[in-house]
């Protein structure tokens, strides 16, 4: 469909995301109406069971209205949900009954595993030098130290700085957006890798060819489509894959700053992706190290999303809001992160965020 200045090329969009406001802001260019479900800022978790999904589509009507979902997160281990969704609704991006065939690296072949891509040893049982991890999280939730959980996995803990490449993957060879470099909340006990945010980096890595010419096997051997993310650390000589992220995935906040027509590009891949900034670009997400009440204090906190409502009560360990940060060069990027995070902890009571750097 094409854009013109009086007609949008969808009617309804279900924008499925925790933190969905990056997403809603893009998709108000291609959409007349939009709806959303995001389990951090809902009054309501419509995603707790299938009945209360299905009664947020029918008080909507959008089973009637043809809409079209957008999915980033939210349906973690819900697979009654996602099945439901896939009968009735059309999916941008990965079907979503794919997921686990893609994410869950216990299924990757290793005919797949060649030269410098590797990925951790994964084990059922406990191991010292181990990661628990759900089958379901997403955003660093149950990575750590959970042995109990029959939905955990132990996956062997390697040292150092982690890393994410995300790109566009579509028939023709996938559109490498960039590399960027990974955080986590710092001191929390509960959640000690819970995801922070990140930052665009320049990855002037020997690897960096080994990892680009995966991503062309691997984008070929699951038939990738739209956003994807694939988080890793480089280790002994290895590029040791953690996670593949098949859908839209946070460090999406940088490269919509980065690109003009990024949501478009995962909906339709293939579209000319022109660079509308040269500029370097971080996210970083603040959680709550206490419960506690907004107020109006939190308006002197600049550029930021995801921003919660005056009054509103956030928990221990939730999502506060979302610092949006840019410089002209990477060192300048790392000080401005700094800043902007000493800044809010000033006005806020809100975990401070590792950021383990190193300029390439």
């Amino acid at each position: 469909m094409h854009l013109s200045l009086h007609k949008k090329a969808y009617r309804d969009i279900l924008l499925i995301a925790n933190g969905h406001e990056v997403y809603k802001n893009d998709l108000s260019k291609l959409a007349q109406n939009i709806y959303h479900i995001d389990v951090y800022s809902d009054d309501e978790n419509y995603l707790n069971s299938l009945d209360s999904f299905k009664n947020y589509v029918n008080n909507n009507n959008l089973l009637d209205r043809e809409t079209k979902i957008v999915y980033a997160s939210g349906l973690e281990g819900k697979k009654d949900i996602q099945h439901y969704i896939e009968n009735n609704f059309d999916v941008f991006g990965i079907p979503l009954t794919q997921f686990d065939e893609i994410s869950n690296l216990n299924k990757i072949n290793n005919t797949l595993l060649k030269g410098k891509i590797n990925i951790p040893e994964i084990s059922d049982t406990f191991n010292y030098k181990s990661l628990s991890k759900s089958y379901n999280s997403s955003g660093g939730i149950d990575v750590g130290n959970n042995i109990f959980s029959s939905n955990t996995y132990f996956q062997k803990f390697i040292p150092g700085k982690t890393f994410s490449i995300s790109f566009i993957a579509s028939d023709s060879d996938p559109f490498i957006l960039g590399f960027n470099q990974l955080f986590s909340v710092e001191n929390n006990t509960k959640y000690p890798f819970l995801h922070a945010g990140a930052m665009s980096i320049d990855f002037d890595q020997p690897y960096k060819g080994y990892m680009l010419d995966w991503i062309k096997v691997i984008t070929k051997c699951f038939s990738l489509t739209g956003y994807i993310s694939i988080d890793f650390k480089i280790f002994n000589n290895k590029l040791e894959i953690l996670d593949i992220n098949p859908r839209l995935s946070s460090s999406y906040r940088l490269y919509t700053r980065k690109y003009k027509n990024l949501i478009a590009n995962h909906m339709m891949p293939g579209r000319p992706l022109d660079i509308k900034s040269n500029d370097y670009f971080a996210y970083i997400i603040l959680y709550a190290k206490n419960d506690f009440v907004v107020d109006k204090c939190i308006g002197f906190i600049e550029d930021v999303s995801d921003t919660p409502n005056i009054g509103q009560v956030i928990k221990k360990d939730m999502p506060i809001m979302t610092l949006n940060i840019r410089a002209n060069n990477q060192y300048n990027l790392y000080k401005e992160i700094k800043r902007r995070i000493i800044s809010a902890m000033k006005i806020i009571d809100c975990y401070n965020t590792q950021l383990d750097y190193e300029q390439y």
